[in-house]
C-alpha cells in the first residue's frame, strides 16, 4: 500500500495544540511532538468503527489490547511480557510523576539528565522532591552520558529514582546495549529504581542503530524498572490519550498503582482501539513513515549548510526530532527570533538547553522546506 505523506490535511482551527498556538499568526508551527500525517488507516478505520457504535460510556480494558501490546513487545522488541504486567493510563507524564512517587519520599533526591524532556526537569519539583541533573555531553560526535558526574550523583545517599529517556528525547539518541548495561549497573550498585520513558522507540531512522529496552537487559534491571510506552508518538494519536506503564515487579507495580489510583488517569476507548490496530496492523505504515522522515531528515541537513551558525551536533537517531545548536548566531533570546521569521520551533530553554532550538520535521517535505527557508532567512539578517 502506497501512504502519501505529502499531503496532509488542514490542522488549523482542528483543535491541535500545535497549530492553535499560532492561530491568526503567519508562524509555521514545528514545535510539540506530534506529527501532522495522517495515522496509519487501520487505525483510523478502527476508530471509525468505534464511533459507528454510537455509545460511549465508561471503557473495559479488554484481553485483546494486553494481548496486542505483549504481541507487539515479542515481535518489535523481542521482549517477552505478560499481561498483567501493563498498567494503562492517560499518557506518560503521570508515569513519570507515579515512578517518582512510588520510589521515593518527600525530600529525596530523583537524578535526572539535561537537556531533557521538560516533565523530567519539573516532576521532580513537583512531587516535592530534589533533583540532580547531568548534563549530557558529545563524544566522538555522539551525545551520551558523563559518567563520572552520573555516578556521582547515583551515588548520593539520598538518591532513589533515575529517569531515562531511551531514544532520548530531544537529543535523537538511541544509546547502544553497552551504554544501557552501564546504566543498569549504576542502578544495582546504588539501589535506584528507573523510570525509563521509551515513547520514541518505534521511529528508529538511524538504520544501524538497535533500541534495546532497558527492563529487557537482565532480571535485575527488570525488578527496578518502570518502562513507560504509547503508540502515541510512532503512530501519530497522541490525542487519543493511550498510554501504558510495564512493571514486572509485583511491589514496585503495586506501590505504582496505589499512586495513580483515583486521579481520573484512564485512557479513552478510542485510544485503546487505536493502539490495538496500530500494533496488530501499521507495520506497513510505520516503515513507509521512517522512510519519509529519513528523506526529511536529509533536507535538513542539506540546507543546513547554507546556515552558518546553525550547528546540528549528531544526526537523528530516532523520532522526528532535532536538536539545534543557534549559540553562535548571537540571539539573546533565539525562539523569540525565529518566531518573529516565522517559524514556531521548540525553546531549547524549556529542555534545559538555553542556546538550542528543537525542530519537528514530521510535516510535508514542502512545508519543511519552507520552515527552512524562513530559517535562512532569519539567520542571515543574523549575520549582516
Amino acid at each position: 500500500m502506497a501512504f502519501n505523506f505529502d499531503s496532509c490535511p488542514e490542522r488549523a482551527g482542528t483543535d491541535s495544540t500545535k497549530w492553535h498556538k499560532y492561530a491568526n499568526r503567519d508562524v509555521i508551527p514545528c514545535w510539540i511532538a506530534d506529527m501532522d500525517f495522517v495515522s496509519p488507516p487501520a487505525v483510523v478505520e478502527a476508530i471509525q468503527r468505534r464511533a459507528a457504535h454510537g455509545v460511549f460510556g465508561y471503557p473495559a480494558q479488554r484481553d485483546e489490547v494486553f494481548e496486542s501490546i505483549v504481541r507487539y513487545m515479542r515481535r518489535r522488541h523481542g521482549w517477552e511480557i505478560r499481561p498483567e504486567w501493563i498498567t494503562f493510563m492517560s499518557s506518560l507524564v503521570p508515569g513519570i510523576h507515579g515512578a517518582i512517587r512510588c520510589a521515593s519520599k518527600s525530600g529525596e533526591t530523583v537524578v535526572t539528565t539535561s537537556p531533557a524532556y521538560p516533565p523530567f526537569l519539573t516532576a521532580p519539583t513537583l512531587s516535592e522532591r530534589n533533583a540532580i541533573k547531568c548534563e549530557m555531553v558529545l563524544v566522538n560526535g555522539y551525545w551520551t552520558f558523563d559518567w563520572a558526574k552520573l555516578e556521582e550523583a547515583c551515588a548520593q545517599s539520598a538518591s532513589r529514582v533515575l529517569l531515562l529517556c531511551n531514544p532520548y528525547n530531544p537529543l535523537a539518541r538511541v544509546f547502544k546495549r553497552d551504554e544501557l548495561e552501564r546504566l543498569a549497573t549504576l542502578a544495582k550498585k546504588y539501589d535506584l529504581t528507573v523510570c525509563s520513558d521509551e515513547i520514541h522507540c518505534d521511529l528508529i531512522l538511524d538504520p544501524q542503530a538497535r533500541h534495546t529496552v532497558f527492563a529487557s537487559l537482565n532480571e535485575d534491571t527488570a525488578s527496578r524498572t518502570v518502562t513507560l510506552m504509547a503508540a502515541s508518538k510512532t503512530y501519530n494519536i497522541a490525542g487519543l490519550t493511550c498510554g501504558f506503564a510495564i512493571i514486572s515487579d509485583a511491589g514496585l507495580r503495586t506501590r505504582f498503582r496505589r499512586i495513580l489510583q483515583g486521579l481520573s488517569l484512564d485512557q479513552n476507548m478510542f485510544g485503546l482501539a487505536a493502539t490495538k490496530a496500530a500494533f496488530d496492523d501499521g507495520e506497513e505504515w510505520r516503515l513507509a513513515c521512517i522512510d519519509y522522515l529519513r528523506g526529511n531528515l536529509d533536507l535538513i541537513e542539506k540546507e543546513l549548510k547554507e546556515m552558518p551558525g546553525v550547528i546540528l551536533h549528531q544526526r537523528p537517531q530516532s523520532s522526528f526530532l532535532a536538536w539545534l545548536d543557534v549559540r553562535a548566531l548571537g540571539f539573546e533570546d533565539p525562539h523569540a527570533e525565529f518566531e518573529k521569521g516565522g517559524v514556531g520551533l521548540s525553546n531549547g530553554t524549556d529542555f534545559g538547553g538555553p542556546g538550542y532550538v528543537r525542530i519537528n520535521f514530521g510535516c510535508p517535505r514542502s512545508r519543511l522546506q519552507e520552515i527552512l527557508n524562513r530559517m535562512k532567512r532569519v539567520v542571515a539578517k543574523a549575520k549582516k
